[in-house]
C-alpha cells in the first residue's frame, strides 16, 4: 500500500538530489539540473500511472488516493515539467539566439528544488483527508511560490513577493481560522467525520465564509482577487505562468476537498452564493482585462475570469461537476500554458512586455503568432478549440441545475473576451512591424513546447466526442476521471 504514496516520494527525493548536485558540480556543468529534474518527474509520473487502478488509504485514512487524485497530480506534474521547459533559456543564463535578450535568473539548483517542493506540496494536498495534513499541504505548496514570485532581483519582483507573502497570510490565517471552528463544532480532523457531524448553525456559516475567503485568494475569484495583476507582472514570466495555473490548480483541488467531502450535506445551501461569484469573477476579470496594456497583468485579468468558469462546476451533481471541472482544468493549463510560451519567447528576443510590442509578431515568427492566436482562440472558448468544449461542459451543468441566468451571463462573458483577445491577434496580423523591426527566432525547447502544448490544447477539443464515438456512450469520457 506504500506505492500510494510513491509519486510523493520521488518528488521529493528529486529535489533533494537537485540540491545535493547543484552543491557539488561547477557552474559550467550545471545545466544538467534540469535534465534530471524532469527525469524525476517523468518518474513520478511512471509511479502515478502504474497505480492508477489501485485505490486506497494511508496513515489512518489521513492520505488517500482514488481517481480524481491521479488526475490532480498528472495536471500538477505537467504544469512543473512545462514551467521548467519553459524556463530553460532563462534560468541557464545563456545568450541562446544571438539577439536574445534574456535576463539572467541565478541559482538554478534553488530553483528547480523549490519548485519541487511546491508541487509536492499540491500532490499531497489532493490526497489528504485530514484538516491537519490538509493545511500542511496547503502551506507547503505556497510559501515556496512566495520565494519564487521575488526571484528576480528588482524592485518590481520584490514588491510582487511582498505583496504575495502579505495576502497569503491573510488568507492562510481566514483559513485556518475556519478550520479551528469545523474542529471547535464537530471534534473531529477527519474530513468524512466532520461531514457527518456538521448541524447547520451561526458559527458553521462563519467557518465557511472564513474559508472561502482563503480559497478565494488561491482561485483568485472576487473580491479576493487584487494581489494577481501586481504578482502576475513583477515575477518573472516562467512563475508567472505557473502562478497561473498549478496555484490554480491547488485552489481547485482545496475547494473539491471541502465542498464535496466536507460541506456535500449543504449542496442546495451553497449553489446561490457560487452562481453569485462565477458571475462577478468572469465579468469584472473580463472588464479588468478589456484595459490593460502590460501583457502579464492582461494574462492576470484573463485567469480571474476563468476562475469565474471554473467554479460553475460547483452547481451540479458530484459525478459530472468534477469530470467537467478537471477536464476544464486540463484545456486550461495546456492552453494557458501555450500562450505564456509565446510571451515568454516574445520577451526574451525583445525585452518588452506591452501589448503594442507584439505588432507584426506574424511578419517576424509566423508560427509563434499562430500558436498565439490558437492559444488566445482557445481561451475564449472558439469552436471547435478545447476551450468552447469545456465550456459548454460548465455550461451545461448551470443550465441543468436551473441557473440560466448565469449561462447567460457566462455567454455575454465569452464574447467580452473574445473582444480582447482579438487585440492581441489585431497586432500580430494587421499592424505592421516597428521600423527596424528583425525577424525572431525561437530557441530549439522553446519552439517544441509550444508547438506541443498548441496540438494538445486543439486535440483536447475532439477528445470527449471521440471517446464517446468509439465507446457509444453519450457521456463515457466522465468515467475516466470519476470512478
Amino acid at each position: 500500500m506504500f506505492t500510494l504514496i510513491l509519486p510523493e516520494l520521488i518528488v521529493i527525493l528529486t529535489a533533494f538530489l537537485i540540491l545535493g548536485v547543484d552543491l557539488f558540480v561547477s557552474e559550467k556543468n550545471r545545466v544538467v539540473l534540469a535534465p534530471l529534474t524532469l527525469v524525476g518527474l517523468g518518474a513520478a509520473t511512471a509511479a502515478i500511472f502504474f497505480q492508477m487502478p489501485e485505490a486506497g488509504a494511508l496513515f489512518g485514512g489521513r492520505f488517500a488516493v482514488d481517481s480524481v487524485t491521479w488526475w490532480f497530480k498528472f495536471l500538477f506534474i505537467l504544469s512543473t515539467g512545462i514551467t521548467i521547459a519553459l524556463s530553460l533559456d532563462m534560468l541557464d543564463g545563456r545568450k541562446v539566439l544571438e539577439n536574445a535578450q534574456t535576463p539572467r535568473l541565478r541559482f538554478r539548483g534553488e530553483y528547480y528544488t523549490i519548485l519541487l517542493f511546491t508541487l509536492s506540496g499540491m500532490m499531497f494536498l489532493v490526497s489528504a483527508r485530514d484538516l491537519i495534513t490538509l493545511y500542511v499541504s496547503l502551506e507547503l505548496a505556497t510559501i515556496p511560490l512566495f520565494v519564487l514570485a521575488s526571484w528576480k532581483r528588482d524592485g518590481n519582483a520584490g514588491e510582487a513577493g511582498l505583496k504575495y507573502v502579505i495576502m497569503g497570510a491573510l488568507a492562510s490565517a481566514l483559513l485556518l481560522y475556519g478550520f479551528s471552528l469545523l474542529y471547535g463544532l464537530t471534534g473531529q480532523t477527519d474530513l468524512h467525520a466532520i461531514s457527518q457531524g456538521l448541524t447547520p448553525s451561526p458559527l458553521l456559516w462563519l467557518a465557511v465564509a472564513l474559508i472561502v475567503s482563503g480559497i478565494g485568494f488561491k482561485m483568485t475569484i472576487v473580491p479576493f482577487h487584487f494581489w494577481a495583476a501586481e504578482v502576475y507582472q513583477g515575477a518573472p514570466t516562467p512563475i508567472t505562468a505557473y502562478l497561473s495555473v498549478a496555484s490554480k490548480g491547488a485552489g481547485l483541488a482545496l475547494m473539491f476537498q471541502l465542498f464535496f467531502r466536507v460541506f456535500g450535506g449543504f449542496f442546495k445551501d451553497w449553489q446561490i452564493a457560487i452562481a453569485v461569484f462565477a458571475a462577478l469573477t468572469m465579468t469584472l476579470g473580463n472588464l479588468g482585462a478589456i484595459v490593460q496594456n502590460n501583457i502579464k497583468r492582461f494574462m492576470a485579468f484573463s485567469a480571474i475570469s476563468q476562475a469565474g468558469y471554473m467554479i460553475m462546476g460547483f452547481l451540479g451533481p458530484q459525478k459530472e461537476s468534477i469530470a467537467s471541472m478537471i477536464f476544464y482544468m486540463w484545456v486550461y493549463v495546456i492552453t494557458n500554458l501555450a500562450v505564456f510560451g509565446v510571451i515568454i519567447f516574445h520577451s526574451n528576443q525583445t525585452g518588452k512586455e506591452e501589448i503594442t510590442d507584439y505588432r507584426g509578431l506574424a511578419q517576424t515568427n509566423p508560427l509563434m503568432a499562430l500558436g498565439m492566436m490558437l492559444g488566445l482562440f482557445g481561451l475564449a472558448g472558439i469552436p471547435p478549440l478545447s476551450g468552447f468544449v469545456g465550456k459548454f461542459f460548465l455550461f451545461s451543468i448551470a443550465s441543468a441545475t436551473g441557473f440560466h441566468w448565469l449561462v447567460a451571463v457566462a455567454a455575454v462573458n465569452s464574447t467580452i473576451s473574445l473582444y480582447y483577445y482579438l487585440r492581441i491577434v489585431r497586432q500580430m496580423y494587421i499592424e505592421p512591424p516597428a521600423a527596424g523591426a528583425k525577424a525572431l527566432e525561437v530557441s530549439p525547447v522553446l519552439g517544441f513546447t509550444v508547438t506541443t502544448t498548441v496540438l494538445a490544447s486543439v486535440a483536447l477539443g475532439v477528445f470527449p466526442f471521440f471517446y464517446n464515438i468509439v465507446n457509444a456512450q453519450t457521456s463515457g469520457w466522465m468515467s475516466l476521471f470519476v470512478k
